[in-house]
């Protein structure tokens, strides 16, 4: 907790006729957590044996072994092409050396993703399933893989723009949790699909490596919120904003003044009215304080700060793990915000980063059609170089044409006019990189699960080389070699590049010592 002491005792910016007092306590509602907030941690494996699971046998017998987990998906004849399709299926789980017992039953599968399910290696969410009766099916929790018991999950592919095939998903969760928020646990893992309806595995079947996700939801392990009870409606909720990614059935609620989309609700599912009523006010009063003439006053002045609505750790650190993976989807797509009861609004889970860390192009950020390069502009770089902000981007409107609002970009461009904030994430960023988001520790994470993971990627790479191997790379292991350095170098260079930029802003950063 030493950046949010150090925070506390940073001058305020008084309007007048506030009160020190007043300034105090704005500035522990932006930079101190509530009392009940919780870190998530990953869980804890200890080696078990799990040899005996019909995808075991099945798998001895066609002469199949691997250092991962390996899921069996068996749709029983359906296929899972199109998104929307559900398929009831048999899902099985062989992994020795983790700690929950194989998972052998029903599953309800389909397509995952958005942009992500046109890719001809599909990433499927799962839900498993108990049989409650003749063609009935009810939730079952389970500890999948050794991860916390639950229903929800998905198998995430890759896509053919990562070609590390998940690793910036993985660095990126892996990064979040280190920083004591919570964001999905992670499994790597090999799949075979077994779509055609045969009775007994066959290496056709084999689908490439996988990682085993937490999807994000309500629950005591993942976002962890009280359920809606009305009368009171301040919460919880589990809510995104995705820009124009909208479907049929999809729970609707705003859009705010001066945004073009709306919110989506993800938990409750079945919100009543009244409650999206109240939040979407919620949400327009937060920005209405945050872009009030006096906005900087404080609560006890005429109108209420805008800290008083938000947790403002769990903002400082969306903030910086944005700002570090460069996620052009971070303010714009896939972005989830959560509210407990009676609670201020919280940032996060993090989710989507699989055009992140430098990969590709920033859609819809003028340049993409050269795959991202352009700018430096005010922010200092283009939305895939090692320099410049993501969240300043769209402060040259000439490079957000299509989507001039950018999301919550739109807020943290005038929290950074803020003194406060400003101070609050350069102090947060200096003591994460003396820890656990320092060169070594980064490093560390990558070398490790590369060496870890690349037999099952150079398997991957074979199965899927029409549409993953490029032709200016002599075989499979040269570009996966390159792919995992292009990551790492990106990932130094550019916080190295966030260092210089946080002392250039006039912010007060104290030394990181360490960050080898």
């Amino acid at each position: 907790m030493q950046v949010y002491v150090l925070a506390l005792a940073l001058a305020a910016l008084l309007a007048p006729g506030c009160t020190a007092a007043s300034s105090a306590t704005s500035t522990r509602r932006l930079l101190q957590a509530p009392a009940s907030a919780a870190a998530a941690a990953a869980p804890a494996l200890e080696p078990t044996n799990n040899a005996a699971s019909w995808c075991c046998q099945q798998l001895a017998a066609i002469g199949f072994s691997s250092n991962l987990p390996v899921v069996v998906l068996d749709t029983m004849g359906a296929p899972l092409e199109v998104k929307g399709v559900d398929a009831l299926s048999r899902l099985c789980t062989c992994s020795p050396g983790l700690p929950a017992p194989d998972y052998d039953g029903l599953s309800e599968a389909a397509v995952h993703g958005s942009t992500s399910a046109t890719a001809q290696k599909k990433s499927f969410k799962l839900q498993l399933r108990q049989a409650a009766g003749f063609n009935d099916t009810k939730k079952q929790d389970w500890a999948l893989l050794g991860m916390p018991a639950d229903a929800d999950w998905v198998l995430y592919g890759g896509d053919e723009v990562d070609l590390t095939l998940g690793m910036r998903n993985y660095l990126g969760y892996d990064l979040a949790r280190a920083s004591g928020q919570y964001a999905a646990r992670t499994v790597w893992c090999e799949l075979f699909l077994m779509d055609d309806g045969a009775a007994e595995l066959d290496p056709s079947h084999y689908h490439g490596i996988y990682i085993a996700m937490e999807q994000p939801k309500t629950a005591k392990q993942r976002v962890d919120v009280a359920k809606l009870e009305p009368p009171n409606l301040s919460g919880g909720y589990l809510f995104t904003y995705d820009n124009d990614n909208t479907e049929a059935g999809d729970v609707l609620f705003g859009p705010l003044s001066g945004w073009d989309h709306p919110f989506q609700m993800k938990d409750p599912k079945k919100a009543p009215p009244e409650a999206l009523t109240w939040l979407t006010s919620y949400l327009q009063s937060f920005q209405d304080a945050l872009e009030a003439p006096d906005w900087l006053r404080q609560a006890s002045c005429r109108s209420p700060s805008y800290t008083s609505f938000i947790n403002g750790p769990s903002w400082l650190d969306y903030f910086l793990i944005t700002e570090l993976t460069k996620n052009p989807d971070g303010y714009r797509g896939s972005v989830y915000l959560h509210k407990d009861r009676d609670l201020p609004m919280a940032a996060g889970p993090i989710w989507d980063l699989n055009e992140a860390f430098g990969q590709c192009c920033g859609y819809p950020i003028e340049g993409w059609q050269q795959q991202g390069v352009s700018g430096p502009g005010v922010a200092g770089g283009s939305a895939i170089s090692t320099d410049g902000w993501r969240f300043l981007i769209c402060a040259d409107v000439d490079r957000c044409k299509i989507d001039p609002t950018d999301g919550l970009s739109r807020w943290y461009r005038r929290m950074w006019e803020d003194d406060r904030f400003k101070t609050g994430a350069s102090t947060r960023w200096a003591q994460l990189r003396a820890g656990p988001w320092s060169d070594t520790a980064v490093e560390a994470i990558i070398s490790s699960v590369s060496a870890q993971i690349k037999p099952a990627v150079l398997r991957s790479y074979d199965r899927w080389a029409s549409v993953i191997l490029k032709p200016w790379f002599p075989n499979s292991e040269v570009q996966w070699t390159t792919e995992v350095s292009n990551l790492k170098d990106w990932t130094l260079q550019h916080m190295a590049w966030m260092d210089g930029a946080f002392a250039q802003a006039g912010a007060s950063v104290p030394p990181a010592a360490g960050r080898r």
